[in-house]
């Protein structure tokens, strides 16, 4: 029992880090040759965000690379190539946790969280006019669902085996 009291938080971690890692840094592309974009932030809705946001290569590392185009609240951008997402916060730009697509066709909103901020650590982008692209560069040969299920197997696994030896 103890045993399993241990494990239980250490798998809610490691479910949550798979699923977060699918979903981070979408690459965009625009839908009619430009997107456009409005920010708010967590404390300045409904007034536009003064958040810096960036829109980097669809290759480029976000912790190392500069970005093609900046913003403060209202942006528009245009090109024909897909792109990243990015917001600079006082550790560097972090690319978003999230995003949802809207009842208007090809908008998005996407959410950022600032890292290391306690409090208002929220920031929000509307995208207008763009789409997440056909080729999401996937970063393991292996689907996600069958890496769940054979690490789920096995810890189930491990949970009988320490439940049996503790009735011997």
């Amino acid at each position: 029992m103890k045993m399993l009291l241990s494990l239980k938080p250490w798998l809610a971690v490691c479910l949550f880090a798979v699923s977060t890692a699918s979903s981070a840094g979408i690459i965009w592309e625009a839908t009619d040759g430009d997107s456009n974009f409005i920010s708010f932030g967590s404390s300045a809705f409904p007034f536009t965000s003064s958040d810096t946001f960036g829109i980097f290569a669809a290759t480029a590392d976000l912790a190392a690379d500069a970005p093609v185009y900046t913003f403060n609240g209202v942006g528009s951008f245009a090109s024909a190539s897909p792109f990243k997402l990015g917001l600079l916060t006082a550790s560097g730009w972090v690319s978003e946790a999230g995003n949802y697509e809207l009842s208007a066709p090809n908008t998005f909103l996407l959410s950022f969280v600032k890292p290391g901020v306690i409090t208002n650590n929220l920031s929000f982008l509307f995208g207008f006019d763009l789409k997440a692209a056909a080729n999401q560069n996937p970063v393991t040969s292996v689907p996600l669902p069958a890496s769940v299920w054979f690490m789920t197997s096995a810890l189930m696994g491990f949970l009988y085996i320490g439940r049996r030896k503790q009735v011997v």
